[in-house]
């Protein structure tokens, strides 16, 4: 039996917006199932239909939304995935306008319709989760962390004097940036022996902008983004966090990426997995107050064998939460099993 409520989502005007807005490869989609399940993709028994879309004999899972996936027959299981805020006031603040807009026609949207049909509802947080209960009370919900497959760094880059700085934050977190670039500055004409990378997806912040020890990952997409950061590396990953909804709602991805280029990280004080990561010795929690943020990096680039210590400590704490048989086994039993 055809699906027509899905056919004509897809035809329609959601599926428009969806070819318009969705991209060509998805972090989502490889980072809650790719990574994970790569060999069960080969053999055929998981079909990677879009780039966040996967289908089996038993189970259609869409991550976020359906975007340039065709329609296909209905399945007897719907699964949707969410790693990140889809309800319209935790997009209001400190966001880019050309992000609000992408979260809102499309993530949102599909979330509507999928909170309302999904069977099962997986979520990227405890934040998120709290929101779906709410909103899908007939959904059976479950919490999955982010799998990252490229090998975590060694500590061979501590071996140098310079002392390579990054803030790996795309665009949602351009507020973020804003707040600590004055900083970030001081910071750098304060020790010669420093250097900052950013992303390329934000444009550098003024107190920033043409410092001739900034450095920018190109933004080319999120496959040559995981290549180009497996072969870098860092020695101390700055992530504020402001106080928005948004932002309390992350992943814990931001802490194994650090230690994939090989850094222990700052984190804004109240983000849960920030603050697992400081109480296991890979990382700093620290109040959102200018003068806290300069202190702590300016102490560790100071103090190279605390550094070197700490991201020893973040290697093997990322170690302990990336782990593919979480994954495995819920996708096992969602698209792979007969009942459920």
């Amino acid at each position: 039996m055809i699906d027509r409520a899905g056919f004509m989502r897809r035809v329609g005007p959601d599926g428009w917006i969806g070819r318009a807005l969705a991209t060509a490869s998805s972090p989502t989609g490889d980072l809650y199932l790719a990574n994970a399940c790569a060999d069960w993709i080969e053999a055929g028994l998981i079909r990677r239909v879009a780039p966040t879309v996967f289908v089996t004999p038993h189970a259609e899972l869409v991550m976020r939304h359906d975007g340039g996936a065709p329609p296909f027959m209905a399945r007897r299981r719907r699964i949707w995935l969410m790693d990140d805020i889809w309800w319209a006031h935790g997009l209001a603040r400190g966001l880019p306008l050309r992000f609000r807009i992408k979260q809102s026609l499309l993530d949102a949207r599909a979330a509507h319709w999928h909170l309302r049909r999904a069977r099962h509802v997986v979520l990227a947080s405890d934040a998120l989760m709290e929101a779906a209960a709410r909103a899908a009370p007939a959904a059976r919900l479950h919490r999955l962390d982010p799998y990252w497959s490229e090998p975590l760094a060694g500590l061979e880059h501590f071996d140098g004097d310079r002392v390579s700085l990054a803030f790996l934050g795309g665009l949602s977190h351009r507020s973020d940036l804003k707040f600590i670039a004055p900083i970030l500055r001081e910071i750098l004409d304060a020790r010669p022996g420093a250097s900052l990378t950013i992303s390329g997806e934000i444009a550098p912040p003024a107190p920033l902008a043409g410092h001739p020890r900034l450095d920018r990952i190109a933004a080319t997409g999120w496959a040559e983004y995981r290549r180009a950061l497996a072969g870098r590396r860092f020695h101390l990953a700055l992530y504020p966090l402001l106080d928005t909804p948004f932002n309390a709602a992350r992943s814990t991805n931001k802490i194994v990426e650090h230690a994939v280029a090989g850094a222990p990280g700052l984190y804004s004080a109240g983000w849960a997995p920030g603050d697992a990561a400081s109480a296991a010795g890979g990382g700093l929690s620290l109040p959102n107050d200018p003068a806290a943020w300069h202190e702590a990096i300016l102490g560790l680039i100071d103090d190279r064998d605390r550094l070197r210590a700490m991201a020893g400590r973040a290697r093997a704490h990322a170690a302990s939460i990336n782990r593919p048989e979480p994954q495995r086994a819920l996708w096992a039993e969602l698209l792979l099993g007969e009942a459920g």
